[in-house]
C-alpha cells in the first residue's frame, strides 16, 4: 500500500515540475501509442500547449496576450488534430516557422516571405486573391519580400503558392534583322532661252542653269540644243533612281511576358506645361523619330513562343513647341517555335519633293513661266521589313554562349599581345 502513495505522489510531483498541473483528482493525461489521452478540467492554455509541445515533439512559443483556462477531454486523438482543436476553439492563431516551431497568438499572424526570383509587387494580387477579407499583403522590392498577414489556417496555402510562382523566370534572346530599303524616283527638267541683237552682240537677253547646260561633255540625261537665226534655247532632262539597303542586326535578351524595345533613330524634346492649384511648371517630353521596333515574348510549357510585335517607321517636327509626327506603324502577334523565323514586311512610306527655281515673278505665269524656272522633283519611297528570329535561353545555349564569349576575349587578347610586342 505505501509503495502505491508513493509512485502516485511520483507521477504528481512530474506532472506539476513539467507544467501540467490538474486541478481536479480525476483530471490527467496520458500519450500511448502516438495518440493522446487527455481529460482536464479548467486547466491553463499554456499547461495544455505543453502537453501537445511534448506529444508532438515539437517547440511551441505563445504570445503574452495567450492566457486563459480550458476544460479538454480526448481520447486517443492524433497530436496535432488534438492541438489544431484546442486552438480553433480558443480562437487562437498560429504558423509553424521552416525550423518547426510553433507559434501561437490571438491575433492574425505575421510572416515575411524572402523570394529568390519572382518580385513580390508581381505576385501580390495573386495572393490577396486567395486570402480572405482582413488579411494583408504587403510587398518590398527593394528586399524582394513579401509580409502576409492572416489566418494561421491561410499560411500552408500560401506557402505552397509562393514556391509555385517563386520560380526563375524563362528569358528569350530575339535575333532581329531590319532591313530598310528606299526608292528615290525622281529628276529635273529646264529650258535655258538666249537672245542676241543681230546688230550688236553684247546686247543680249538670257537665262542661265535652268537648263542644266555647260560646257562640260559629261552632262547626263537629255540635253537639247536649239538654234535659230539670234535665238538659242537649251532644254535638259533627267531622272535619277537610287535604292540602298540599310541592315541593323541586333541582339535583344528578355524576359517571358516583358516588353522590350529598340529605337534606331532620334528624340525630340518638347515642353508640356504642368499647371497645379498653386503653381505651374515645364516638363520636357520627347517625340521618337526614325525606326522603332516593340517586343514581346510569351514562352508557354510546349516550348512554343508567342510573339508580340509592333514596328514603326517615323518621322516627326516640333513647331511652336507642338510635336508633328507622320508615322507607318503595325501591331502583330505570332506563334513560333524556338529558333523559327518570320517575317514582318510591307511597311511603306513615301515622300514627295518638290522645288522650283526660276526669275522671281516670270516663273509664276501659267505656261510662259515654263521657259523661266526649272523643276527639281524628288520621290522616296521607304519601306522595312523585319527578320525575327526568337530562342529560349537553356542552360546549353547560355553554356554555348560563354564559349562564344571566351573565344572572343581570347582573341582580343592575343591581338593585344601582337601590338605590344
Amino acid at each position: 500500500m505505501n509503495k502505491r502513495i508513493l509512485v502516485i505522489f511520483l507521477v504528481g510531483g512530474l506532472l506539476f515540475s513539467q507544467g501540467h498541473f490538474c486541478q481536479a483528482a480525476d483530471d490527467g493525461y496520458a500519450i500511448k501509442g502516438g495518440r493522446v489521452y487527455l481529460n482536464l478540467k479548467e486547466a491553463e492554455i499554456k499547461n495544455v500547449l505543453s502537453i501537445f509541445a511534448q506529444a508532438t515533439r515539437t517547440n511551441i512559443v505563445t504570445a503574452d496576450d495567450v492566457v486563459g483556462k480550458v476544460t479538454v477531454s480526448f481520447s486517443g486523438i492524433e497530436p496535432m488534430e488534438g492541438l489544431t482543436a484546442v486552438l480553433r476553439s480558443n480562437g487562437l492563431d498560429w504558423y509553424k516557422d521552416v525550423d518547426g516551431t510553433i507559434y501561437v497568438s490571438k491575433g492574425k499572424v505575421m510572416k515575411t516571405f524572402y523570394l529568390d526570383n519572382a518580385r513580390p509587387s508581381e505576385i501580390q494580387t495573386i495572393i490577396k486573391d486567395i486570402l480572405p477579407e482582413g488579411s494583408k499583403v504587403s510587398v518590398d522590392d527593394t528586399y524582394n519580400a513579401l509580409v502576409v498577414q492572416t489566418a494561421s489556417d491561410n499560411l500552408m496555402r500560401v506557402e505552397k503558392l509562393i514556391d509555385e510562382l517563386d520560380v526563375s523566370p524563362t528569358q528569350v534572346m530575339i535575333e532581329v534583322k531590319m532591313i530598310e530599303v528606299k526608292h528615290t524616283d525622281g529628276g529635273n527638267t529646264g529650258v535655258d532661252i538666249s537672245y542676241a541683237n543681230p546688230e550688236d552682240v553684247g546686247d543680249t537677253v538670257q537665262t542661265v542653269n535652268l537648263a542644266g547646260q555647260s560646257d562640260a561633255t559629261d552632262a547626263q540625261g537629255l540635253y537639247a540644243h536649239v538654234l535659230k537665226g539670234s535665238v538659242e534655247s537649251y532644254l535638259s532632262a533627267i531622272k535619277t533612281a537610287a535604292t540602298y539597303d540599310t541592315i541593323a542586326t541586333p541582339r535583344i535578351t528578355t524576359i517571358s511576358n516583358k516588353e522590350a524595345q529598340l529605337l534606331i533613330g532620334a528624340k525630340l524634346g518638347y515642353k508640356v506645361a504642368v499647371i497645379g492649384q498653386t503653381t505651374s511648371t515645364e516638363d520636357v517630353k520627347f517625340l521618337e523619330v526614325g525606326t522603332s521596333l516593340k517586343l514581346t515574348p510569351h514562352v508557354g510549357r510546349s516550348g512554343y513562343i508567342r510573339m508580340e510585335v509592333a514596328p514603326k517607321i517615323s518621322d516627326g517636327t516640333i513647331t511652336n513647341n507642338i510635336p508633328n509626327e507622320n508615322t507607318t506603324e503595325t501591331k502583330n502577334e505570332v506563334i513560333v517555335k524556338d529558333g523559327q523565323t518570320f517575317v514582318i514586311g510591307g511597311l511603306m512610306k513615301d515622300k514627295d519633293t518638290e522645288a522650283n527655281y526660276g526669275i522671281p515673278f516670270i516663273m509664276d505665269i501659267p505656261y510662259l513661266g515654263t521657259f523661266f524656272r526649272k523643276t527639281v522633283i524628288t520621290k522616296e519611297k521607304q519601306e522595312l521589313l523585319v527578320f525575327v528570329t526568337p530562342h529560349i535561353l537553356s542552360n546549353k545555349l547560355l553554356d554555348s554562349m560563354e564559349d562564344d564569349i571566351k573565344r572572343m576575349e581570347d582573341l582580343s587578347a592575343k591581338k593585344k599581345a601582337r601590338l605590344i610586342h
